[in-house]
């Protein structure tokens, strides 16, 4: 019941169609498309259908073409082609498509910092329990092509930015770091944030974002758009969504089932803090197994990366229920990060499939009994 609910809402939020009717009244000339990130297939479709012909050219970078979530020498390559796109000479619109993940899929690494860098600070930064909002302000300072710096590359051009936003509450700057929109944050600031979550690099050469950019910019549909969707499918109730530390979240759904709460549904980012050694796990894994260790009888909790990859785990969720507590390896499990296998074998755990979304994760607190996941 939950997948198919969760398949449904999805659907309603096709990217594609979104993209179309955004674009509908357009009326210049020509028109320049980059398109990044795990929707940009979709937005591209879209771009396409709304601009036809009148598109001269166009770049679109899927998981498939770079790195992710780290980026690699192809999202090098791909960040080189975005910016000449952008400066090019001419007078044509650049049509600039985000999404989830985008932020690893193009790279331009700043002078004096390089891929190993960037990989290095972004592994670490991923394994503080950092938010992705403080991420992203690192990964904008020490780029060339994000916080604005593709709108930068535009120059006089025009420059129109659509988004689906993978951020819990984001504004355009913060999603996939902001490439072709103006940034508020600063090289304090990122200096700030490395220090307290990751020491070791916060002696990099940092640089300036885009402080100011005329382009418009538009979120389409977000993890908020999501949820909603998914409750009005469930007849639930829809939280206010959170990027609270899955310890927390888990004793705020145990709490909830105890004191026999209706259908509940959330859009969430949560926390978490990676060991070195860490095993196969993710935030949705790991979430639904703090959950199902102490949910009480007679609910099911299901945990859903939207994009269809939960982290490391090799799966795109769980849906799991008391019964878990059966396999006596639920804490070991969690101390090595490695719920994805724990799931697994007790066939709690979603398949991994892509989605072509990437609007964050959805929680669900329903009554009812678990079916297999797999």
């Amino acid at each position: 019941m939950i997948l198919e609910a969760f398949d449904r809402a999805l659907a309603k939020l096709d990217l594609r169609r979104a993209v179309t009717h955004a674009l509908k009244g357009e009326r210049d000339d020509t028109y320049r498309i980059i398109a990044i990130g795990k929707g940009s297939a979709a937005m591209f479709a879209g771009a396409k259908d709304a601009l036809g012909a009148r598109i001269e050219d166009s770049v679109v970078v899927t998981p498939e073409d770079a790195g992710h979530p780290l980026p690699d020498a192809r999202s090098v390559r791909a960040g080189k082609r975005c910016l000449e796109l952008a400066s090019r000479r001419g007078d044509a619109t650049i049509v600039v498509l985000v999404s989830g993940g985008a932020s690893a899929l193009v790279c331009a690494p700043a002078p004096g910092v390089t891929l190993r860098d960037v990989r290095a600070v972004t592994r670490a930064l991923l394994a503080s329990g950092a938010t992705v909002q403080d991420i992203n302000v690192v990964r904008k300072h020490l780029s060339r092509i994000k916080g604005g710096g593709l709108a930068r590359a535009a120059g006089p051009r025009r420059v129109l930015t659509l988004i689906a936003s993978d951020v819990i509450g984001g504004r355009p700057t913060d999603v996939a770091s902001g490439p072709s929109v103006a940034d508020p944050s600063t090289v304090a600031e990122a200096r700030k944030i490395l220090r307290h979550h990751a020491r070791a690099y916060a002696s990099l050469p940092l640089v300036r974002t885009l402080a100011a950019h005329r382009g418009r910019a538009r979120i389409l549909v977000s993890p908020e758009h999501l949820a909603r969707a998914l409750g009005k499918e469930l007849g639930a109730r829809v939280l206010r969504p959170s990027q609270a530390s899955a310890e927390d979240l888990a004793r705020e759904y145990v709490a909830l089932a105890k004191r026999g709460s209706g259908a509940v549904v959330r859009a969430a980012e949560p926390s978490v803090v990676v060991p070195a050694r860490g095993g196969k796990g993710g935030r949705c894994t790991h979430l639904a197994a703090l959950v199902a260790r102490d949910l009480p009888p007679g609910y099911v909790f299901a945990a859903i990366a939207s994009d269809g990859v939960d982290g490391s785990s090799g799966t795109a969720g769980a849906i799991v229920d008391a019964s878990l507590r059966e396999h006596h390896d639920i804490d070991a499990a969690l101390a090595r990060f490695d719920t994805g296998s724990l799931l697994r074998r007790a066939h709690a755990a979603i398949p991994s499939r892509p989605t072509g979304h990437n609007l964050t994760d959805v929680h669900v607190l329903v009554r009812g009994r678990r079916h297999h996941a797999e």
